[in-house]
């Protein structure tokens, strides 16, 4: 799109100054650009969450393998059915674990399973046996009908943007360099100011609103203000609207039976009693989280990045997930865009991790852009 752009751009200069006819001014490419980065995802994310799991037949897929990561990758397909994938069921490497679907036979069955289920789509997700062994499974279901992908080692590290290099005919995959100088936070920076100013301006006659519905609803402040963990382990003060009645957080000890979340972080998935009825509303349309553009505008936060967890929550990840803390916090992320609260802890350290060693400024115009559909779909939101 960018090239393209660019491209049309400079042949409509040239048309102009060899015959003097006006095609395509600058300015006009300036807007057009300008929309359609932002247009482009926010319309092809749409498309494939609401559109396409409801006209088109999901594709038939067999899982190879029922260790940790063919559990894993069953748990995203359930909760991503954009990706427009069912799960038949699984080929069991003879895992201690059991699979979380049918066992459909052994590894070395696999062209009789995909025969048998009309399968569409295998994912290999673990090793099922010695490396020949696994490369004779995929030689034998290499086929035009059947497509065959990979999770391959080490995915916790590496996003898509990686590069895949060729050494003597041997591909490597290269991770991108990090790119977290003066110049990058400087640009990020800049869209922060830029797009929470205008937000802030824009949104004020519903910031106002949802004020005043507060305040009917409930006794006390509009704004709840609550420490934060911040960029480098500095403390910050959040800024949401008030979703709870006042001094619930005295009465945490009265709910903790009910959190329904792992790890330090504590989420409670139905009826939480400390919350209002406009409250419970503002956290199903994540509406509770837009005054954070105050944060972002004052340089607390960032538009997108990892998320601050409370103090208490934030001080007990350690070792490598601590590098979360090495950019500026964010509205929204990577595992906002994933899947929100519906993600175990241990997963959301890992996707804070990769956001920060492969961040880009297009990688945030996209986490931006995907976070529209997610919000309206009300996906993990409680």
């Amino acid at each position: 799109m960018l090239a393209g752009s660019l491209g049309y751009l400079i042949v409509s200069q040239g048309i102009r100054v060899a015959f003097g006819w006006w095609i395509y001014a600058p300015a006009e490419a300036l807007l057009f650009l300008s929309g359609a980065l932002v247009a482009v995802p926010i319309v092809r994310g749409s498309i494939r969450s609401w559109i396409f799991p409801r006209l088109m037949r999901p594709r038939r897929t067999l899982i190879v393998g029922s260790g940790a990561d063919a559990r894993l990758v069953f748990r995203k397909l359930k909760t991503h059915p954009e990706y427009g994938l069912e799960v038949v069921g699984f080929l069991d490497g003879d895992s201690e674990a059991p699979p979380p679907g049918p066992v459909l036979g052994s590894p070395d069955a696999v062209a009789q399973v995909v025969d048998e289920y009309e399968i569409d789509r295998i994912l290999i997700a673990s090793s099922v046996g010695s490396h020949e062994e696994t490369l004779d499974l995929v030689r034998t279901v290499r086929r035009p009908d059947v497509q065959v992908s990979i999770v391959p080692r080490y995915f916790e590290i590496f996003t898509s943007n990686a590069i895949l290099d060729d050494v003597e005919g041997m591909p490597v995959v290269t991770l991108p360099p990090m790119r977290l100088g003066r110049s990058a936070r400087l640009l990020k920076r800049s869209v922060d100011i830029v797009v929470s100013a205008t937000a802030l301006l824009f949104l004020s006659p519903l910031f106002a609103l949802i004020a005043v519905a507060i305040r009917l609803d409930s006794s006390g402040p509009a704004l709840y203000w609550q420490p934060r963990r911040g960029r480098l382990g500095s403390t910050f003060s959040i800024v949401k609207f008030r979703t709870m009645f006042t001094g619930a957080e005295q009465r945490r000890s009265e709910v903790l039976h009910m959190n329904e979340v792992d790890g330090p972080l504590f989420k409670i998935k139905g009826k939480d009693p400390r919350v209002t009825r406009i409250g419970s509303f503002l956290r199903r349309t994540s509406l509770d989280e837009l005054p954070q553009l105050w944060n972002v505008l004052k340089g607390e936060m960032s538009l997108v990045g990892p998320r601050p967890f409370v103090i208490y929550e934030a001080d007990q990840i350690t070792g490598w997930a601590t590098r979360r803390l090495d950019m500026t916090p964010g509205v929204t992320g990577l595992w906002q865009v994933l899947g929100r609260n519906d993600i175990p802890f241990e997963e959301m350290t890992k996707l804070d991790y990769l956001y920060v060693t492969n961040w880009s400024l297009w990688w945030d115009l996209k986490i931006l852009c995907q976070t529209i559909p997610v919000v309206l779909g009300k996906r993990g939101a409680y």
